[in-house]
């Protein structure tokens, strides 16, 4: 009989996602507006940094998960990495949202930046790619997995919710001079490093892996990593998850842009317009919507809860696109609102799906490739990141955006306002109609993964004998639907 998940644990599983939600949020929505206007590098140079920094992950997060799947210690096999990265965290946002502003000539600044975000990059891997693991590795029981992932996800959302608003109201304060340097300096480095870092120190000592560790001990090789991505499931799985986080993470990145930009002198009830109209309302109407989700993803499917949402979404942020300044400033939180009822689908659903690829490769490949899977799909949200900040860097470019020091105000040029609308509309448009298709092609549900579930244990016991000859070609026609 599976072992029961403890609540405490699950809500410790949860808050330990925190900085998974969090810090890709607040890289996506400040970190290139923080290069451009804070640091004074070029937009397109700013978004190569994050690119060369992101491409370390492809080396970095295969080679931890492998790493993490062949651990075996007293702590654990994830345990130990997840540890270590979020001791680090600290350190690691203190050196990439440091003050290198005064740093001559460009190409000095520029290389602190590479340095800085390959440290952050590293240490976010050392602790997310096993975390994500543990996702899995967690309970055997998907009804129990399920039950802690959504405790997970519930501090996920949230922590995205709080990481869209504050950064940027910090970033909007310290450009209307209403605070230092030095207070946004530490509020980024201490106070959201220490809410990062000690949920995920407290799951290092008190999470439980239930899975059994497999006999033997697998070689880390690309073929192995690869190997995720031969699994039929796994592929839509992860183009579902890119599509929808890619246009997240353009939308995120240009939301600094829109509303200091292309909303400049737009009121809303008689006060400037402020990222705070765009971002809460599309965070408070996407975590309302989480019970909905939940309660079609158990009676339908959880690709039907994820998709359900998509063109809502897309519809709020054209209309974001189309905004013209002389409408009234209270449509844009209205259709903020319109776009984050469509989001909680497409934000939730990915992480409840992932742990069921792993039980459908596990009935392929004979193992449970945990590592590799999780050590894929964080790569592929750490690409999606770097991919939305290279667009809009280079595009921003291309239409000669003006970058600033200290976030002085630069009046941008129509090219440049155009270009930013055209990105939020264009993105909504094409990557969710690609998201919405994918999870069409996607064909599990509960009652098969029941099925994998048997026949896989079935096989762990060398069993396979005793299967019928219905048994054997219904395992048969799951392989080859699923797998």
């Amino acid at each position: 009989m599976n072992e029961k998940i403890p609540l405490s644990e699950k809500l410790i599983y949860g808050a330990a996602d925190l900085f998974g939600g969090g810090h890709n949020t607040i890289l996506s929505v400040i970190l290139l507006y923080f290069f451009t206007n804070a640091i004074g590098l070029k937009a397109a140079l700013a978004g190569t940094v994050v690119l060369l920094s992101k491409l370390w992950d492809a080396v970095i997060d295969p080679f931890l998960g492998a790493v993490s799947d062949n651990t075996r210690s007293k702590f654990g096999r994830r345990k130990p990495y997840i540890l270590a990265g979020a001791i680090l965290i600290i350190p690691a946002y203190a050196l990439l949202f440091a003050p290198v502003q005064a740093l001559s000539p460009d190409s000095l600044k520029t290389a602190y930046a590479i340095f800085a975000y390959l440290f952050y990059c590293t240490v976010a891997s050392l602790s997310q790619v096993p975390f994500m693991s543990m996702s899995s590795d967690i309970s055997p029981d998907f009804d129990q997995r399920n039950s802690a992932n959504l405790i997970k996800l519930i501090f996920d959302m949230a922590s995205a919710g709080v990481c869209y608003l504050v950064p940027t109201m910090l970033i909007d304060a310290l450009a209307d001079g209403k605070i230092s340097f030095n207070v946004f300096y530490l509020s980024i480095v201490f106070g959201f490093g220490t809410v990062f870092s000690i949920p995920l120190i407290a799951a290092a000592f008190k999470l439980k892996e239930r899975v059994a560790l497999p006999a033997e001990r697998s070689k880390f090789n690309i073929k192995e990593w690869l190997s995720a991505f031969k699994i039929k499931s796994y592929r839509y799985h992860i183009f579902m998850y890119i599509t929808a986080f890619l246009c997240v993470d353009i939308v995120s990145a240009l939301a600094l842009y829109y509303v200091n930009d292309v909303l400049r002198g737009v009121t809303v009830f008689g006060r400037p317009i402020g990222s705070v109209f765009v971002i809460a309302p599309m965070m408070v109407s996407a975590a309302l919507v989480v019970p909905v989700c939940y309660k079609l993803m158990r009676k339908r499917s959880k690709q039907f809860a994820y998709r359900v949402g998509l063109p809502l979404y897309a519809l709020g942020i054209v209309l974001l696109a189309g905004f013209k300044t002389s409408w009234s400033g209270a449509l844009v939180p209205l259709f903020a609102c319109l776009a984050g009822l469509g989001l909680g689908g497409a934000q939730m659903m990915p992480w409840l799906i992932f742990p069921d690829t792993v039980d459908i490769a596990e009935l392929k490949l004979g193992y449970r490739p945990t590592g590799a899977f999780s050590g894929a799909m964080t790569f592929a949200r750490t690409l999606s990141t770097a991919a939305a900040i290279q667009i809009v860097g280079f595009v921003l470019e291309l239409s000669h955006y003006q970058e600033s020091t200290g976030l002085s105000s630069v009046s941008q040029p129509p090219e440049a306002l155009a270009a930013i609308r055209v990105m939020l509309g264009a993105s909504a448009v094409v990557l969710l109609s690609l998201a919405f298709v994918s999870s069409v092609k996607y064909k599990v549900t509960d009652k098969k993964l029941l099925r994998v579930g048997y026949f896989s244990e079935i096989r762990r016991k060398g069993l396979e004998q005793t299967l019928t000859a219905a048994e054997k070609k219904e395992m048969q026609a799951l392989l080859e639907e699923l797998a």
